[in-house]
């Protein structure tokens, strides 16, 4: 069964999504643009792609010739389009039977509006489409308040990230030592983590990335319970999440949050704002940490002081020590298998 994926990201998790996937189907990977590397780890594009793909290279009329003609020359079973957003994503609904239009969608109902002519024309586009991929509950809420009432598989991620073998349960003594991974940029909602912690000189924040916020967010810390770790290589930052108590992802806005499935699969509970779109699937069902309202100073302060509870605390690292990333794995990939 030959599957045709468009796709805007080349990241190492979707490459080996894809390398997995090709073990199962039939497909072929249309990489829709060139990819700004500086605005990631230098091992974010890593991975060998055993799997056919190309890259659509020049001008937007060039590439969508390219993108048309590979369609045009194609006898597929289904079309997957990596969302909903860009005239590269539009333009395969024109040449494809709708039957065999299929789409992944990243954002949640959250953070996406369901009126004005924006909300329209995503409503007209899953109008052409027979089957949405959802990463989470919110992302299958989102659909269905657009009035979509056709199939919705519920994968649970965004690709497949570098599993670790899961670390046994062993109880801990304290919570103290708070962990940040990802880009150093406006969404992450830092600045209000800083200060936060900065009130908490008795806890621990490690801080791990790179971005254009880097050196205002330095230079905004004034205590010394607040530290920046730099880039660490995506490979060695086990040795981070299983040295942590506690993972927080206090985003603006995060449509799912890989960083969320790497912290659990290291051990480590997860504090994360109700933005983030994997909390729902992955944090608060299963019971694996505790989500704050976004910006919401009260209810951090009460959830801080819930998961720095050594009890629950215990409870939920024993409850993460029973995830099988294993068989996790398995089902993110079967999602797209007929």
């Amino acid at each position: 069964m030959k599957k045709i994926f468009t796709s805007v990201s080349p990241g190492f998790y979707k490459t080996k999504l894809f390398n997995e996937l090709s073990k199962k189907e039939d497909i072929f990977v249309i990489y829709t643009s060139d990819y700004d590397e500086s605005s990631r780890n230098s091992d974010f594009l890593s991975g060998e792609r055993d799997y056919g793909h190309m890259v659509l290279q020049g001008s937007k009329i060039r590439r969508v010739f390219s993108l048309v003609s590979v369609l045009l020359n194609t006898k597929l079973d289904e079309l997957i389009i990596g969302g909903y957003d860009t005239l590269m994503c539009w333009i395969p609904l024109l040449f494809t039977k709708k039957k065999k239009c299929s789409l992944i969608i990243e954002s949640t109902y959250r953070e996406t509006s369901v009126n004005g002519i924006r909300a329209f024309l995503k409503q007209l586009f899953l109008s052409r489409v027979s089957r949405v991929y959802a990463p989470g509950t919110p992302h299958a809420q989102l659909v269905k308040q657009f009035g979509f009432k056709k199939e919705i598989r519920i994968w649970k991620s965004v690709g497949l990230f570098n599993i670790v073998p899961q670390p046994s349960y062993q109880k801990r003594n304290v919570v103290r030592n708070f962990l940040y991974v990802g880009r150093l940029i406006p969404v992450k909602n830092l600045p209000w983590l800083i200060a936060l912690f900065s009130k908490h000189k008795e806890l621990q924040l490690s801080i791990i990335g790179f971005g254009i916020q880097e050196e205002y967010l330095k230079s905004i810390v004034n205590t010394d319970n607040i530290h920046f770790i730099g880039a660490v290589e995506n490979t060695e930052l086990s040795n981070y999440y299983q040295s942590a108590d506690v993972f927080v992802l206090p985003s603006l806005s995060e449509t799912w949050g890989l960083v969320v499935e790497e912290a659990l699969n290291n051990g480590c509970p997860v504090m994360c704002s109700n933005m983030v779109g994997s909390a729902d699937d992955l944090v608060l069902k299963p019971e694996n940490g505790v989500v704050f309202k976004v910006n919401d100073v009260e209810d951090f302060e009460e959830k801080l002081m819930k998961i720095c509870d050594i009890d629950y605390y215990n409870h939920i690292r024993e409850n993460i020590s029973k995830m099988d990333f294993v068989q996790y794995e398995k089902s993110v990939v079967n999602a797209f298998v007929n």
